[in-house]
């Protein structure tokens, strides 16, 4: 007999909708039928989409900058991605530059993680490394962690790691299988802009991080991928002109780009006066609005293949108090339990867009990317990760609609049409009908090498 049945929903699997009846057993997905099975215990999905668990592989919980921590912690993170549909997600190590940094940064985050509900993993970060490339694709593997993530700026918090080192990591990706993923924007750029101004201010954020800087950067990462035939992926791209350019050279098929919600919902007027500024400050930040409209335009032709959210929210008097310098600040807004809808919103309910391509981007094409052999698929076997999404259910984001520690939502005011009511993780109910369920335990996903399919 199966453990759960999820009856009477349409699924949507990423790839065609259909009705039918999902079965759960020992944590796994037993079934996938238009029959009514035996199960122990039935949930009724009427009127509701049934989706593979979405992935979020770009999240920062717990990330400690020294005076300041984001606001969200395992625990609380992951249950605002449990009432996002979020399953799973994968966070960062902190950034190491020797050697025998590695495996203590994943032992510190391994026990800051114990308190998640929903499962996780995690990306190497770097910060000009002092040893070789293949120490540092083994000794990652060996952690169950297939992806290094680097920055291309950064120099002046030593967190920039050099493009020789950069073009062997890439090298080296395709062979051992691994994924290198990358913060891209061009240092000097940034530094040049940076220079004459004695106080630096979150109002000029677009001027210092410009898209010339994320444009070039992004298609050096994109020249190296096809010199070296390595396994790319660019994390937050925030500019449609940036895509555009490296849209018109030819993308890659070893290149993959992820995006953010905010680089849709957002523009630079919210930098217009102080503390609204300080309050959105991030990076890549927010463009122009002719940008965002071009953002939308490359989304609607798939030039993105993944979505994260890049949550990383702090309180607002943290951000408030830096207000006259924005080097003090700490930068990052939330979105984890949103992202989904935000985009369903935009796209799917406006025609622009089906369903499918929408749950696929934050399902397969993530588990795909980063060797999540048991995640974002609704085929029997797979973990049964389910996320339940009423469509019609209206509401408006607030904080208080959140399950967030921070204190305030860029979002706040936005009416949405559709809300996740359910969500299970290997074949348990961590969100049931609105409520959470405390004692729902998330686990390590190990991951092994990973060979993307490419033309």
């Amino acid at each position: 007999m199966n453990d759960v049945g999820i009856i009477g929903g349409t699924v949507c699997d990423g790839f065609n909708t259909y009705k039918a009846n999902v079965y759960v057993k020992d944590g796994k997905i037993s079934a996938v039928s238009d029959e009514k099975l035996d199960a122990a215990e039935f949930y009724n999905a009427e009127g509701c989409y049934v989706i593979p668990g979405l992935i979020d592989p770009h999240v920062h919980f717990a990330l400690n900058l020294g005076k300041y921590i984001s606001a969200d912690d395992f625990e609380s993170g992951s249950i605002g991605a449990a009432f996002g549909g979020v399953t799973t997600y994968i966070d960062f190590l902190d950034p190491i530059t020797d050697y025998e940094e590695l495996e203590k940064a994943f032992d510190e985050r391994m026990k800051l993680a114990f308190s998640s509900h929903v499962d996780y993993s995690f990306h190497t970060t770097i910060a000009h490394p002092t040893f070789s490339v293949e120490k540092l694709l083994k000794k990652s593997l060996e952690l169950g962690i297939n992806s290094v993530k680097s920055f291309t700026t950064y120099s002046s918090s030593n967190r920039m790691t050099r493009d020789g080192y950069i073009f062997k990591l890439l090298k080296e990706s395709s062979k051992i299988g691994t994924v290198a993923t990358f913060h891209a924007e061009n240092d000097d750029l940034i530094l040049e802009a940076m220079k004459n101004d004695e106080t630096h201010k979150a109002n000029n954020l677009p001027k210092y991080h410009s898209l010339e800087a994320e444009a070039e950067a992004v298609s050096r990462i994109a020249t190296f991928a096809r010199l070296t035939k390595g396994q790319a992926y660019i994390v937050h791209n925030s500019s449609g002109h940036s895509v555009e350019l490296l849209k018109n050279s030819g993308i890659p098929s070893n290149l993959r780009l992820e995006t953010c919600p905010q680089y849709f919902v957002f523009d630079d007027t919210k930098y217009e006066n102080d503390e609204s500024a300080a309050l959105h400050a991030l990076v890549p930040p927010l463009r122009s609005k002719a940008d965002v409209e071009l953002m939308k335009e490359h989304f609607k032709d798939g030039v993105f293949y993944t979505i994260g959210t890049d949550h990383c929210p702090f309180k607002k008097k943290e951000k408030l108090e830096n207000i006259e310098n924005y080097d003090l600040m700490p930068n990052g807004i939330g979105g984890v339990e949103l992202s989904f809808t935000v985009f369903y919103n935009l796209f799917v309910e406006n025609n622009l867009m089906p369903l499918e391509r929408l749950v696929k981007m934050q399902s397969y094409n993530v588990a795909e990317t980063f060797g999540l052999e048991n995640k974002g698929r609704m085929i029997p076997g797979c973990d049964a990760d389910i996320s339940i999404f009423n469509p019609n259910k209206k509401w408006t984001v607030d904080v208080e609609t959140l399950h967030t520690k921070a204190d305030y939502t860029p979002y706040k005011g936005m009416e949405l049409k559709g809300k996740f009511v359910s969500t299970l993780v290997r074949g348990e109910f961590v969100v049931k009908d609105g409520k959470f369920n405390e004692n729902s335990k998330g686990k390590f996903v190990r991951r092994g090498p990973v060979f993307w399919h490419t033309r």
